[in-house]
C-alpha cells in the first residue's frame, strides 16, 4: 500500500507544475505510522483542474465536489480516493489556519512526501505536538462555528483517535452545537456513522452529549435523560445505551472497558464463534462496517422507556412494549438520517427484537422452534441482537454484575450460535400450499392462513412434520374457532374445529 502512495505522490507532481501540499489526515496518519487510505491535497492553482488531470492520467473517476469552491475528486478503481481543493487563503499557512483542529492543520510539500523529508512539514499551530499528546484543539475560537458540523466531528477524532478534547474544544463546541439544525443532514450522518465505526463510540458521543450536540441530532433521547430505572439497572436510560455502546466498543473492538469490565478486570471477552463474529462486523455499509451500525442501534434500542414507563402502586416499574414504539421511532430517525432502506430496517430489526433474547433465557429450555423462530424473526440480524443482548446486560449490570452470571450467559449464546452458524439447513420445500390448507380446512384467504402457514414451517424447521398429512395434522390442532355466520341454525354460535 505504501508503495501505491508513493506512486501517486509521482502521478500527482506528474499532472501539474504548481505548487501542491499534503494536507490534513493523510499527513496525520503519515505521522503516526499509517498509512492513509485517501489523500487530501492543496493547490495553488485550481483544484478541479487538477482532479480532472489525475483522473484522465491515473484512470480514475473525476467527481467536481464544489465548483464554487475549486474541489475535486478521483475515485481509483482500488477505492483510494484524492481531494484537490484550491488555496483559501493567500498562502498555505493561512490556509491552515482556518481548518478545523490543529492535528488537521498540518501540510508537507508534495516535493518532500516524495522524498520523505519531514523537515519540511509545514505546522503553524502546534499540531504535531498536540498529537503526540493525543489532545484534540481547535484552530480557533470561530473554527466550529464557521461549520457545526465540526462539532460532530470532534466526537469522531474522540472515538476513532482516542483524542482528548481541550477546554477550548469544549467551549467552542458549546457555542456551535446549536447551529447544528442548518447543516445538511447527509453531512451530519456520515460523520456520526464515522464516529460510531471508532473503537471509542460511546466516548465520541458522551462528547457530543456533554456539549449538547447529541440531542439535537437525537432530540427522542433528550427524555431519557432523567428517566430512571428499576433496581435491577444502576443507571438513567440515557446513561443506560451510552453504556450499552461502551459495552459494544469493549466486546467488539477491545476498545475502552464499560464500567462492568471496569469493577472486573478479569471478565472474559472469550465470544463463541468469535472469528464468525469479526468477519460479520467487519462486514462494509457504505463507507462503514456493520459494526457502526450495532453501535448507533443500541444508543437508540431504548428510546421509548421514557412514554412508556409506569410506576405501579406496589413500587414496581414497566416499560411495556417499549421496544414495539421504540421500533417505530428508530423508523423515523433512520429516514431523517437519510440511511438505506436497508440500513434503516436493521435498526428497526435490533430495536424490536433486543429483548428477546432476555426473554429465551428467562423462559427455560430452549427448543429447536424456540430458536428458529427467534432467527426466522430476526432475519439476518439474529447474531447482532444477540451480540447487543450481551452488552446491553453488561449496561444493565454494572458494578454489580455477577462474573459466574456473564459466563453462564456467554453459554447460552454459544447454544444459540450454534444452531445459527453450525446446523445444517437446506433448502426444505413447502409441505402444503395456502390453497390445500384452504380446502382442507374450510377457510377463507385471510391472515388466518398465513398464521397457520408459519406455525407449519416452524414445526417443519424442527424437524417436527415431515409431510403434508402431518401439516394438515398440525393446522387443525392450532386452528382459530371461526363464528359460523353464513347458517342461521348457527348464529352467534362458534364453530367447531375441524
Amino acid at each position: 500500500m505504501m508503495q501505491t502512495i508513493n506512486n501517486l505522490f509521482s502521478l500527482i507532481a506528474a499532472c501539474t507544475d504548481r505548487p501542491v501540499w499534503l494536507v490534513g489526515g493523510a499527513v496525520r496518519e503519515l505521522l503516526t505510522g499509517r498509512t492513509p487510505a485517501d489523500l487530501d491535497l492543496a493547490i495553488d492553482g485550481s483544484g478541479l483542474s487538477l482532479a480532472q488531470a489525475l483522473a484522465h492520467t491515473g484512470n480514475g473517476t473525476f467527481v467536481a465536489l464544489d465548483r464554487e469552491r475549486d474541489t475535486g475528486r478521483v475515485v481509483f478503481a482500488d477505492g483510494i480516493t484524492i481531494d484537490c481543493a484550491t488555496l483559501r487563503a493567500a498562502d498555505i499557512v493561512a490556509d491552515l489556519h482556518l481548518r478545523d483542529f490543529t492535528v488537521n492543520a498540518l501540510a508537507l510539500p508534495l516535493t518532500a512526501a516524495i522524498t520523505g523529508d519531514w523537515r519540511k512539514l509545514i505546522d503553524p499551530l502546534g499540531g504535531q505536538a498536540d498529537l503526540a499528546a493525543r489532545q484534540l484543539r481547535p484552530c480557533s475560537a470561530y473554527s466550529l462555528i464557521d461549520d457545526p458540523l465540526r462539532v460532530v466531528r470532534a466526537g469522531r477524532f474522540r472515538a476513532t483517535y482516542q483524542l482528548m478534547p481541550t477546554p477550548e474544544l469544549i467551549t467552542a463546541a458549546r457555542s456551535a452545537a446549536p447551529f447544528l439544525p442548518n447543516v445538511a443532514i447527509e453531512r451530519i450522518r456520515d460523520e456520526l456513522l464515522k464516529l460510531c465505526d471508532g473503537l471509542a463510540a460511546a466516548a465520541g458521543l458522551r462528547l457530543l452529549d456533554q456539549v449538547g450536540a447529541l440531542t439535537i441530532i437525537f432530540p427522542e433521547l433528550e427524555a431519557a435523560r432523567t428517566c430512571e430505572q428499576p433496581r435491577i439497572h444502576f443507571l438513567p436510560v440515557l446513561d443506560h445505551v451510552l453504556e450499552t455502546v461502551a459495552a459494544l466498543d469493549w466486546l467488539i473492538d477491545n476498545g475502552e472497558p464499560p464500567i462492568a469490565v471496569q469493577t472486573h478486570p478479569n471478565l472474559s471477552r472469550n465470544l463463541p464463534f468469535a472469528d464468525r463474529y469479526r468477519e460479520l462486523l467487519q462486514q462494509r455499509r457504505g463507507n462503514v462496517r456493520r459494526a457502526a451500525l450495532l453501535k448507533l442501534a443500541a444508543l437508540l434500542h431504548d428510546n421509548a422507556k421514557p412514554q412508556t414507563k409506569v410506576n405501579h402502586a406496589d413500587g414496581t416499574v414497566t416499560f411495556y412494549g417499549h421496544q414495539g414504539i421504540g421500533a417505530e421511532v428508530a423508523a423515523t430517525i433512520g429516514q431523517r438520517l437519510r440511511l438505506s432502506r436497508s440500513d434503516t430496517q436493521y435498526l428497526v430489526q435490533i430495536v424490536r427484537e433486543h429483548m428477546r433474547p432476555g426473554q429465551m433465557r428467562g423462559g427455560g429450555q430452549l427448543t429447536e422452534r424456540g430458536i428458529a423462530r427467534f432467527f426466522r424473526d430476526s432475519e439476518d440480524a439474529g447474531p447482532d441482537i444477540l451480540l447487543h443482548e450481551l452488552a446491553d446486560h453488561l449496561a444493565t449490570r454494572g458494578p454489580w454484575l455477577d462474573p459466574a452470571a456473564w459466563n453462564e450467559h456467554l453459554r447460552w449464546m454459544e447454544t444459540m450460535l450454534e444452531h445459527y452458524w453450525n446446523t445444517p439447513t437446506p433448502p426444505l420445500p413447502p409441505l402444503i400450499r395456502g390453497d390445500m390448507l384452504m380446502d382442507a380446512l374450510g377457510i377463507k384467504p385471510g391472515p388466518e392462513v398465513g398464521r397457520l402457514l408459519r406455525l407449519i414451517r416452524e414445526a417443519q424447521l424442527a424437524g417436527e412434520i415431515h409431510n403434508a398429512e402431518e401439516a394438515l395434522a398440525l393446522a387443525r390442532t392450532m386452528q382459530i374457532p371461526t363464528t359460523e355466520t353464513d347458517d342461521p341454525d348457527h348464529c352467534g354460535r362458534r364453530g367447531k374445529r375441524i
